[in-house]
């Protein structure tokens, strides 16, 4: 009975699970730090349903479904967490950025909590989208310093599951840039 299932899985031909990851950003450093201290990033907080591997929709803004065999590489949470350690030490912006585990004695936390990282259905028309909420604290008070929203809406070029991670990537990177950049200023300010 096993080998007739077997014989069956393997000639039924199971759906192929395709993965999707985000790209490492690089962007252009600064000549030298323009904030002069240690930031550390803490594992972004999502909802119970961005702590799925698998890619989120949703059809009615009540209602949402996930793509069985189309799958992000890990939780958003830990990608999004990865993505903006990696822009932010790219940047040159900070004197050190690391993960919060690694950096015992930071000046300065940041935090974050994603929520929105979906396709998002309006009829026949597909969107990306990302919304973001970040919060930058003072690591001896533990008082916020600055805190910010943002959220990104783009459509997506066709129905390719691939042209969405495209899309989500991209709403992602114009968040991002948005929300560090106001950060960034008043990070500047509260070390002067």
């Amino acid at each position: 009975m096993l080998a007739a299932a077997w014989i069956f899985v393997a000639c039924s031909g199971m759906p192929r699970v395709h993965y999707y990851t985000l790209e490492i950003p690089h962007v252009s450093p600064a000549k030298s730090p323009e904030v002069s201290f240690h930031l550390t990033v803490q594992r972004f907080h999502a909802d119970h349903v961005l702590r799925d591997d698998r890619i989120l929709y949703r059809e009615r803004p009540n209602e949402l479904g996930f793509y069985e065999y189309h799958r992000w590489t890990g939780p958003p949470a830990d990608l999004v967490t990865s993505y903006f350690i990696h822009r932010l030490k790219d940047s040159g912006a900070y004197a050190r950025v690391s993960s919060y585990k690694d950096e015992p004695r930071p000046d300065f936390i940041l935090q974050g909590r994603i929520h929105r990282f979906e396709e998002m259905d309006r009829g026949k028309e597909v969107f990306a989208s990302v919304a973001l909420e970040l919060e930058l604290s003072d690591a001896s008070t533990r008082q916020p310093v600055w805190r910010g929203e943002e959220e990104c809406i783009r459509p997506v070029a066709g129905k390719d599951v691939s042209e969405l991670v495209t899309g989500i990537y991209g709403c992602l990177d114009e968040t991002a840039t948005k929300l560090l950049d106001r950060m960034q200023k008043q990070a500047g300010k509260s070390r002067q």
